[in-house]
């Protein structure tokens, strides 16, 4: 046992049991989140966009996999990694994701992994770090593939919770500026966040990057899905 582990013991951060940060009967509270288009939200096996959907040139994804539907204990868990830096839920939280991915038929080839970057203001004087970041570097580790820059944030942005569509897209416009050393003609590039709703800020950087590169393929993956 680690000296700190006795002094403050680790206990669930749902049920306050102790032995760990989340007990086994709480893990099975989980939902996986069902296989749905990222636009329409239909039915569409291995999360991948329908076939009506990809005829919107506005749609940049072929898909979004979801981990887990966003309820109160995920929520917990996604908050724990973004402001308390838990290492042990960063370690389970990335298993689940390399799990989800692991089973998607749709994710058969190669690819890169990326992340959705944060504008240095909030990266560095309100977190400190990037939970995205951390989530695609422990997800290369785990799956063994690499993991690369695709685009920098250019400007801060006011947080997505609480804007409809059309205010979500305006507060994204021309917020990513693509770094294009690591992006090959036709890779294949996995998109890694933690919460999103209605995916417009992953849908957004995938746009910058096919503006540059109009042959990559781009898929998202998140551990959870707001669907207000």
């Amino acid at each position: 046992m680690l000296v700190i582990n006795f002094f403050f013991p680790r206990t669930c951060i749902n049920c306050h049991l102790p032995g760990d940060y989340l007990c086994k009967s709480c893990k099975k509270l989980l939902t996986p989140h069902p296989e749905i288009c990222p636009y329409c939200h239909k039915f569409s096996a291995d999360y991948k966009t329908c076939l009506n959907c990809k005829t919107d040139r506005s749609h940049y994804l072929e898909g979004l996999i979801v981990v887990f539907s966003y309820q109160n204990l995920i929520k917990k868990l996604i908050l724990q990694l973004k402001y308390y830096h838990k290492s042990d839920v960063a370690n389970f939280l990335t298993d689940r994701l390399a799990l989800a991915i692991s089973t998607n038929k749709a994710l058969s080839e190669k690819f890169k992994i990326s992340y959705v970057p944060s504008h240095r203001f909030r990266h560095y004087c309100i977190k400190g770090y990037n939970q995205s970041k951390v989530l695609a570097q422990r997800l290369s580790e785990k799956i063994g593939l690499p993991w690369i820059y695709t685009a920098k944030k250019t400007r801060s942005t006011h947080t997505q919770a609480g804007l409809n569509r059309s205010q979500r897209l305006s507060n994204l416009e021309n917020a990513f500026q693509i770094d294009a050393q690591k992006i090959g003609e036709s890779d294949t590039i996995l998109i890694v966040d933690d919460v999103t709703t209605t995916g417009s800020t992953i849908n957004e950087l995938a746009k910058t990057i096919k503006s540059q590169f109009p042959k990559v393929k781009i898929r998202g993956a998140v551990l959870a899905r707001n669907n207000k």
